[in-house]
């Protein structure tokens, strides 16, 4: 009934509106009930959608010089951009908050939000404080637990900024925190029996049709010299994610199933906390959803990731970066693209529009060939790194599999030592032994991923070993050197740590903060030259002035 109205008043609104004025999109009601099946569909003209062509090409443009992978927008139940690599699963980062916030809406009937984690027997360690576990499950999900303990998968800004323990009693205060994140990750599990990859495969990712998600593709991240409580990371497709916006667009009803309960969708979308962190960030925060005033909703992850919901405007917007190589789209290029394509609703949508299937996108599988069984025999096994981590290779689906505590990848092979990993794209190199057998596997994540344990041992020659390798096995990977300049600069070696990074920027002169270090590092080796300089001249204009002083002191 609500969107019914709200659809009454824009028609009236825009029936005033004068001729050549941008105007918002008035969706039929068969639009609302049109739907992806199996694959995707999108408009043959745009401007059956209602939108302008020429604006979305505007839009297209600026996305295109913006370090973005795949952007994708949906009104009307159907595609009117698509846009770089839509199949590709990347990592949500925090959008992650709002998938598991949807789980809690699906299964509302198991969970109380009042219960405290002190009656629930969550704590932590160090121990939480009589007055933290009376912290409720809502409290968590609306990020406002009062609970400052340090978290898994926290960043470095939320550590800098992260309030006392005790400052706030819960309930009171609202704090961007990954510990009420991830806590509730852990909340859900133990009150509905189900891990949170498999209820949301099962529960959303099924019945909506989702066509790349998988649960090998998720993982938890544990930090346990920081909290018991893991983050629970989603690896998605853009093209999922634009389905799982258009879910709660639709009021949580997916072709006539209700999915997700329509008062939870409401409920969990609706500010419960005000919030000022600039126009970038919206008005408010909900049950892990940030509040975009009266536009909408969207869900957020660190470095470029968000989908945005706009149910008014019948409109689902998701724009993606890889992040697996240091590649981000800053928030406020992400809502001005936002903007850009919403102002390009022009007019009436079509009731019957021409609609035809998004061409599917073939990546990595048409580049390579097969191996042979006999092939594949020589690489199955488990690998055991420094740290004691664990990455092994299976065969699955006549493939190569790698996992190492961050999901599974596909391997492609390039060579007989070679493979690159699906979705992520990163390298993957085999050592092999005297009896032919793999005997050590490379990638750069997993040199990094020591290089970070050796650090938290206070181990910095470790790290800066760990982080050579990468470059030693990978030279051609400008994310490599740029790594190692960093620890080496942070380890005082700035001449090598400048020839490393200068080596990043041949190999990839946008390389994010590359050159910013690089000038850093030239100031810095210079620095005495350019103080000389500027004393020099300080000397001579001093010593110009004296003597013309004197000289007009003589006439």
């Amino acid at each position: 009934m609500q969107f019914l109205v709200l659809h009454l008043v824009l028609a009236i609104s825009l029936a005033a509106t004068a001729t050549g004025q941008n105007i918002s999109s008035q969706t039929t009601l068969e639009n609302r009930d049109r739907f992806p099946c199996k694959d995707w569909m999108q408009y043959v003209d745009v401007a059956e959608a209602g939108f302008s062509a020429e604006r979305l090409a505007r839009a297209k443009t600026y996305w295109e010089h913006r370090d973005s992978s795949a952007f994708m927008a949906v009104s009307g139940g159907a595609v009117i951009a698509s846009w770089g690599e839509v199949d590709r699963r990347f990592l949500c980062h925090s959008v992650r908050k709002s998938l598991l916030s949807a789980l809690y809406g699906v299964y509302g009937e198991k969970i109380d939000l009042e219960l405290t984690l002190g009656e629930l027997g969550i704590d932590d360690e160090p121990a939480l404080t009589q007055e933290e576990k009376q912290a409720r499950i809502v409290d968590l999900l609306s990020a406002r637990s009062g609970i400052y303990h340090e978290a898994a998968a926290a960043s470095g800004e939320m550590i800098a900024n992260r309030p006392a323990r005790g400052s706030q009693p819960p309930g009171s205060f609202w704090w961007y925190n990954n510990w009420d994140f991830n806590a509730a990750g852990t909340v859900f599990e133990q009150l509905t029996g189900e891990r949170i990859f498999e209820a949301f495969g099962k529960s959303i990712a099924t019945p909506i049709g989702m066509q790349d998600y998988q649960v090998s593709d998720v993982y938890y991240h544990y930090e346990p010299a920081k909290s018991v409580h893991p983050g629970y990371m989603f690896r998605m497709s853009t093209r999922d994610l634009a389905r799982f916006g258009l879910l709660f667009a639709r009021g949580g009803k997916w072709q006539g199933r209700q999915i997700i309960p329509a008062a939870w969708v409401e409920e969990s979308t609706r500010a419960h906390s005000a919030v000022d962190l600039g126009d970038n960030y919206g008005t408010g925060y909900g049950y892990m959803w940030w509040i975009e005033g009266t536009r909408g909703f969207t869900a957020r992850g660190t470095g470029g990731h968000i989908l945005a919901v706009y149910p008014a405007l019948d409109l689902v917007m998701v724009i993606r970066a890889d992040t697996y190589h240091g590649k981000s789209v800053p928030t406020r290029a992400a809502m001005k693209l936002f903007d850009m394509v919403a102002k390009a609703a022009m007019g009436r949508p079509a009731a019957v529009p021409h609609l035809v299937p998004v061409v599917p996108v073939e990546r990595l599988s048409a580049s390579f060939s097969s191996l042979t069984d006999t092939q594949l025999a020589r690489y199955p096994g488990e690998f055991t790194m420094e740290s004691g981590r664990k990455a092994s290779v299976a065969i699955a689906d006549g493939a190569l599999i790698l996992e190492y505590g961050t999901g599974t990848f596909r391997l492609w092979p390039v060579s007989e030592t070679r493979f690159i990993a699906e979705d992520s794209e990163n390298l993957v190199e085999f050592e092999f032994g005297a009896d032919g057998r793999a005997d050590q596997v490379w990638t750069e994540p997993l040199c990094y991923l020591e290089a970070t344990d050796a650090v938290q041992r206070g181990d910095l020659a470790a790290a800066t070993t760990w982080v050579r390798h990468a470059v030693e096995k990978f030279p051609e990977s400008a994310r490599a050197h740029f790594t190692l300049a960093r620890i080496l600069d942070g380890t005082g070696h700035p001449a090598e740590a400048l020839t490393q990074v200068r080596k990043a920027l041949e190999l990839d002169p946008d390389l994010n903060g590359a050159a910013a270090l690089r000038l850093q590092l030239q100031i810095g080796r210079y620095g005495w030259v350019i103080g000389m300089g500027i004393l020099s001249l300080f000397s001579f204009l001093v010593y110009w002035y004296l003597r013309r002083r004197q000289a007009q002191t003589n006439l």
